[in-house]
């Protein structure tokens, strides 16, 4: 590598391909960053895109470039870890603006047999859908701590 870079290892366990490539992303305008994987790691390589760079600035450039690799691994587990209620939130709120428990539903002459035997088909795919999803076991949420008292930040 030439003198405006640094380069590092980092293992494949704790950060997803996906995220190093956004964080590259991310850093294209300040380095050009390459990738090279290994068996269990990936090597990458950022070359500054400063005329003038201190080993210090380096250093700096790579740390800079993991904490927001880090940033970008925390936000796909984050989303991973909100996928279901995510999912469960837009749906209420799809159900309430219909109408709630009680939409207004078709007039009497839309009312066919046909009609009634396609919503009883689509009401049990949902419910059967629901009964799918649901959690089994809800994981214990841990120690509900009091309020902070007045003017403590934190």
């Amino acid at each position: 590598m030439t003198e405006r870079s640094v380069s590092f290892e980092l293992p494949k366990k704790m950060y997803s391909k996906d995220a190093v490539q956004i964080a590259a992303h991310v850093f294209d305008s300040r380095a050009r960053v390459l990738l090279a994987e290994e068996k269990g790691s990936y090597s990458l390589a950022l070359e500054t895109k400063r005329k003038t760079a201190t080993e210090d600035d380096l250093k700096a450039l790579g740390g800079e470039f993991v904490n927001e690799l880090l940033n970008q691994e925390y936000r796909f587990i984050v989303g991973k870890f909100n996928q279901k209620i995510s999912g469960l939130i837009v749906t209420q709120a799809m159900f309430a603006a219909r109408g709630g428990e009680n939409p207004p539903g078709p007039s009497p002459e839309e009312q066919t047999p046909e009609f009634k035997a396609e919503v009883a088909k689509l009401m049990k795919q949902a419910a059967d859908e629901i009964k799918r999803t649901m959690p089994k076991k809800i994981a214990p949420q841990g120690t509900v701590l009091p309020p902070a008292p007045e003017g403590i930040n934190g």
